[in-house]
């Protein structure tokens, strides 16, 4: 669960570090608040919040077990715990 926040996170932060590399490439100094107040700011936080939900709605849509599949739960056989599996 960590890693997939994590990666939400990351996700969400994206247009945040694409805009502070514009804004260092174009010899503007990334670390003055002038070039963070704004309209930017806003738009950045929407853009993230759109990556990061697309990426929810894809790794909902995309992952898991196929439909249909049953669930066998770990069990203890001779002593040895076998994980769970989908079959």
């Amino acid at each position: 669960m960590v890693r997939v926040l994590g990666m939400q996170l990351a996700l969400f932060l994206l247009p945040f570090v694409v805009y502070g590399l514009y804004l260092y490439f174009s010899r503007v100094d990334p670390l003055d608040r002038a070039s963070w107040k704004g309209g930017p700011v806003y738009w950045l936080a929407i853009a993230g919040l759109l990556i990061a939900i697309a990426a929810f709605v894809l790794t909902a849509t995309y992952s898991g077990a196929p439909p249909g599949a049953d669930y066998t739960p770990a069990q203890l056989r001779d002593g040895r715990i076998e994980p769970g599996r989908l079959e």
